[in-house]
């Protein structure tokens, strides 16, 4: 059985790294701010399977976003986007801002 242990392996996906965690803890601040924090969990969490295929249409759109964007910022998110630990990370920094929202609505 040696041989089939490792055949349909995924490989696992890193850690996310403390710049990257500001990163997303400032966005989910701002998509609070907006209070789109429910609308946007609702968003990542019904588009999961399709991140992959978001970040790979950053790359293809690389040159155009250039325009905009640095290209080392561009390619941040695309490796944000294929990590699924990073969407992960930022649904629960949006459901803990929602909470805090409400807590000082009280």
């Amino acid at each position: 059985m040696g041989i089939w242990d490792n055949a349909f392996k995924l490989p696992g996906h890193r850690e996310l790294t403390e710049e990257e965690k500001e990163l997303l803890r400032d966005l989910a601040l701002k998509v609070n701010k907006r209070s789109m924090g429910t609308a946007a969990s609702l968003a990542l969490e019904s588009t999961r399977p399709l991140h992959n295929l978001g970040s790979q249409a950053l790359v293809f759109l690389l040159p155009l976003l250039n325009a905009f964007f640095s290209r080392e910022k561009v390619e941040r998110f695309v490796g944000l986007l294929e990590n699924p630990k990073a969407a992960a990370f930022f649904i629960e920094e949006l459901r803990a801002g929602e909470e805090h929202a409400e807590q000082r609505k009280l």
